[in-house]
């Protein structure tokens, strides 16, 4: 991190650096990605009000707007990544309506409507601490509206432990998080109360993903000498298989808007 500059600009200034990868952008794993959007997909029905905060180059939105007719609105605090999503969405063949904004999930108090559902794609994580984390997250379920659902899909350390204490066992080296991330603990979420909000259930939708991906296939990596390749043909499976277990650091935390 640049020490000149404080930890929410250089953060900014990553992910404007990254705006122009397209599929790339948010992470150099893109079965990951795919069962990321799949999970939330999982939750999106038509006529929906959806808000999409931390929406990147919108490459979820977009994949969301072409299955389903929505009122999606996407916000996100780089520039360049609006600029990005703004551009992807031109010609794109979307069933209903779709929009991006520069935005802060810090000061979200401008919108003067409420959503059916809003998700978050491994965006708190980007927040330094579990007090910059719980209040975000107390913001984003304010514009809820009532039976509306937030899907918190954020990255747990507790589910990279449990990967990093596999990987041990077959002498791999541990999985740190990137420099701007602080991975979520399950327990501050767990024991989080929100008025009028309640945790309806957690989906541990990449279990079976990380398993196979980053113990497995780099375990075989390993024993040939080379790094693991994320598309390699066990992770390719692992794409395709249902969620065991709660290993993965990627979950889903589904918030229900209830009063």
């Amino acid at each position: 991190m640049d020490q000149g500059k404080g930890a929410s600009e250089s953060v900014r200034d990553f992910w404007n650096s990254r705006a122009g990868l397209g599929q790339w952008a948010g992470s150099r794993d893109v079965l990951a990605k795919e069962l990321e959007i799949e999970a939330i997909a999982s939750y999106v029905r038509d006529d929906m009000r959806v808000l999409d905060i931390g929406c990147g180059n919108g490459i979820t939105a977009i994949e969301l707007s072409r299955r389903f007719a929505l009122d999606l609105t996407g916000v996100d605090y780089a520039e360049e990544m609006v600029a990005a999503a703004r551009s992807l969405a031109k010609g794109a063949d979307i069933k209903g309506s779709i929009d991006f904004k520069v935005g802060d999930l810090r000061q979200l108090a401008n919108f003067d409507r409420s959503f059916d559902l809003i998700y978050t794609e491994r965006v708190l994580i980007n927040l330094p601490d579990w007090n910059a984390q719980r209040e975000a997250l107390e913001r984003i379920t304010s514009l809820l509206s009532l039976g509306g659902l937030y899907v918190m899909c954020e990255n747990s350390r507790d589910g990279l432990d449990r990967i990093n204490a596999l990987r041990s066992r077959l002498r791999l080296p541990e999985v740190v998080p990137p420099w701007h991330n602080r991975y979520l603990q399950d327990a501050e979420v767990g024991e989080l109360r929100i008025q009028g909000v309640k945790l309806e259930g957690i989906n541990y939708y990449s279990s079976t993903y990380y398993f196979l991906s980053r113990v497995v296939n780099a375990a075989l990596a390993a024993n040939e000498g080379k790094e693991p390749d994320y598309d390699a043909e066990v992770n390719q499976l692992a794409r395709s298989l249902p969620s065991i277990g709660e290993l993965g650091q990627g979950r889903i935390w589904l918030w229900r808007k209830t009063a």
